[in-house]
């Protein structure tokens, strides 16, 4: 038992009689029943339980509580680190497809239940349009310098040849994310409102628990905070297109169900296509090689390319049957 662990329990009336490690998160044992303590940044901790308190005031009660302590503190201080007391859940076994779509309809109903229109300029829109787009652009010029680099080799190596062969792929990935980026910024222009919610923050079956009458939890609202729906959408789908080459009519289906509770303004979709057709990933595999920066073998290089080129691929059906 570390000691730390039962001065913060005492604070909250219990006596552990066991304690099981989970990472972060340890499962105490009580007389009193079974509880999840979790350890944070403490510099985290303020923001967190602000944004808990917001959330049930807008009438949003699908998070695992947080218990208050014996005098009315939601959290313990231990040196660096603060610990919060919830429920212990166990979570149910169900099949991931019916997880899914519980957690995005739980999505949908926590980014409704949050929504608030907020003040954008037209300048600090067209900032962040010009900000993007320039970023997107140096490393489009950055990619045609290395590919001819690549090709001018006598002999090339697995990874320059995988590289040209995706390069004008790549390049095409490029050009529909700012399609789309435009697109946003004509439909937005004489718009000075934007739509934010409270976003989960780090949206992922890990963090979504179902307990024994079926009815679905979220956990770990650490990184919560007030923005736009795709900064929950963007993250959570590029997950889904990690992998093997497929046709992504799932993943359709997926965000077409979080649209049936939570509706995408025109905007909000055209720069939900772009950030998530934007090819990063391929970018940051090919950037990486030349550079030299963290260096793999040849074979781990081109397995990253591929799996970055294959995420691509899988993006580029699904953002186009979103068209």
């Amino acid at each position: 038992m570390a000691p730390s662990y039962e001065a913060v329990c005492k604070q909250y009336g219990l006596i552990p009689v066991r304690v099981d490690s989970f990472g972060q998160v340890q499962r105490i044992w009580t007389e009193q029943g079974t509880f999840a303590l979790k350890k944070i940044p403490a510099e985290r901790g303020i923001d967190f339980l602000l944004h808990m308190q917001s959330l049930y005031q807008a009438g949003y009660h699908h998070f695992v509580p947080v218990y208050p302590t014996l005098d009315g503190r939601y959290s313990v201080l231990e040196g660096s680190s603060l610990y919060y007391l919830m429920p212990w859940i166990e979570g149910q076994h169900e099949n991931a497809r019916q997880v899914e779509r519980s957690l995005l309809r739980e999505a949908a109903r926590l980014h409704l239940l949050s929504a608030v229109e907020v003040r954008v300029s037209k300048e600090e829109r067209l900032r962040q349009f010009e900000k993007t787009k320039s970023r997107w652009e140096r490393q489009e010029e950055e990619l045609e310098q290395l590919v001819f680099l690549a090709e001018e080799e006598v002999y090339m190596s697995p990874f320059h040849l995988l590289f040209c062969s995706y390069y004008e792929e790549t390049r095409l990935a490029y050009r529909y994310a700012k399609e789309k980026l435009e697109a946003w910024k004509e439909e937005t222009a004489e718009s000075e409102k934007e739509r934010t919610v409270q976003i989960h923050g780090q949206l992922e079956p890990g963090h979504y628990v179902t307990d024994a009458q079926s009815r679905g939890y979220f956990i770990n609202l650490e990184q919560s905070r007030r923005a736009t729906p795709i900064h929950d959408l963007v993250p959570y789908f590029n997950r889904l297109f990690a992998g093997y080459p497929k046709e992504s009519k799932q993943e359709v289906e997926s965000f077409q169900h979080y649209t049936q509770f939570f509706s995408l303004k025109k905007g909000e979709k055209l720069l939900f296509q772009s950030y998530l057709a934007y090819p990063g990933q391929v970018y940051q595999a090919v950037a990486s090689y030349f550079s030299g920066q963290g260096r793999q073998s040849e074979y781990e290089m081109v397995h990253k390319l591929q799996q970055a080129y294959w995420q691509m691929k899988n993006i580029e059906y699904f953002v186009t049957q979103l068209d």
